[in-house]
């Protein structure tokens, strides 16, 4: 599962499932940590408050709230591979792929 930092709730909730049901590995950059329930508001001034009102964790108890899930595969996109036109964390994720299909 291809994971980022702009990942949060459903997809994190989706994650700890597809983990605990197929041992799906995590290829990219840490999540959001912020599972369940993600709530905004806005104060004076242009600011945006955002939190979130429950939440998730692994089947061993712990947490994913203010951790999000970690890559098992860490890897982001540079400036380099962005001009280039490559996705590298897809090209991680293919290469892991390939290494465990052997």
């Amino acid at each position: 599962m291809l994971i980022q930092e702009n990942g949060a709730s459903k997809s994190e909730i989706m994650g700890l499932c597809l983990r605990a049901a197929a041992g799906t590995a995590f290829v990219g950059s840490p999540t959001a940590g912020q599972s369940g329930s993600v709530m905004n508001f806005s104060l004076s001034g242009g600011i945006t408050v955002t939190f979130t009102g429950k939440g998730g964790c692994w089947p061993n108890g712990d947490q994913v709230q203010r951790v999000g899930l970690k890559p098992d595969v860490p890897v982001r996109p540079t400036k380099a591979g962005l001009a280039a036109g490559r996705d590298e964390v897809l090209e991680a994720a293919l290469g892991y792929l390939d290494g465990v299909a052997k």
